[in-house]
């Protein structure tokens, strides 16, 4: 028997080294990176949809919010012109015209603030309900089902908490 050193050439060795190499190679082509990488790309477009959701959310809670400052502004502007009527009748009829007057403006404002703040609870409330199906959502797809239900829940009152903590 010839003895063979580690350092020696051996061409058939080589070859077959080779030819296990490429046949592994194709396996794992076929086998494990495709579907790794469809996963990958599965994921990416997964987070990409829940991404472009938060911000269709967050859009459409911006929108909400404007339009219930506007209807702020327009109450203001509305109790102002009152509050103006009020005082031109008032001086017209005197003293006792004036006090009706004023209690009639008081009672408007307190209309007003009461009907702007259920107006804003309102608008809070659909925030809070759009906010908890996106957060539902996100978090069954990001999570998936690693959590139990309990911890989702309180991972998303949690969550409501610090949105009603920076709107105040």
């Amino acid at each position: 028997m010839e003895q063979t050193s580690l350092l020696s050439v051996n061409p058939g060795l080589i070859f077959w080294t080779l030819v296990t190499f490429v046949i592994l190679m194709l396996l794992l082509k076929k086998f494990v990176w495709g579907p790794i990488i469809a996963a990958v790309e599965r994921r990416e477009d997964s987070l990409k949809e829940m991404f472009d959701g938060a911000e269709n959310a967050k859009n459409e809670a911006q929108q909400l919010l404007k339009r219930y400052e506007d209807q702020l502004a327009g109450a203001r502007d509305e109790m102002n012109q009152l509050i103006e009527e009020g005082k031109a009748k008032a001086g017209k009829a005197g003293d006792e015209i004036i006090g009706k007057a004023s209690s009639e403006a008081e009672q408007l404002v307190e209309r007003a603030k009461a009907e702007i703040n259920r107006e804003r609870q309102k608008a809070i409330e659909e925030l809070k309900a759009q906010v908890v199906k996106i957060s539902l959502a996100a978090a069954e797809r990001v999570i998936e089902r690693n959590l139990a239900e309990q911890d989702h829940r309180n991972l998303i009152q949690q969550t409501i908490s610090e949105i009603d903590r920076k709107m105040k």
